[in-house]
């Protein structure tokens, strides 16, 4: 009985917890921040209404668009396996929330898969 209850928590725990901690990875983050495009805000820490036009000629060329978090971090923003640049063109420099997959490496943050929140 002893050997059958160790068998079946082994079990447990190579199968059922990876699988679940896989899942977890999935869930999908709420965060609220500034559009930004990355090239100018990195580059030279271009922003705000002085750098609009320039933003918005940037992100509808197709360069990286970001999103300023107002946790502090800044996250490199794509869709589904694509650009999200047009849909948020439009938005440029302004506050918008977006809900996703975060990811975090080696210092670059990433929301994949991201939706705008209405």
């Amino acid at each position: 009985m002893k050997t059958t209850i160790h068998a079946l928590i082994l079990l447990f725990v190579s199968f059922v917890l990876p699988i679940s901690s896989l899942h977890a990875q999935d869930e999908k983050t709420v965060i609220k921040g500034k559009v930004v495009d990355l090239v100018c805000y990195l580059d030279h820490g271009a922003e705000g209404e002085k750098h609009l036009k320039c933003a918005k000629t940037c992100i509808g060329s197709g360069l990286p668009v970001g999103l300023k978090g107002e946790d502090g971090k800044l996250y490199l923003i794509v869709g589904e396996h694509k650009p999200i640049n047009s849909e948020l063109v439009s938005k440029a420099q302004q506050i918008i929330t977006v809900k996703g997959k975060v990811v975090s490496k080696d210092g670059f943050n990433l929301i994949e898969n991201a939706e705008i929140v209405q």
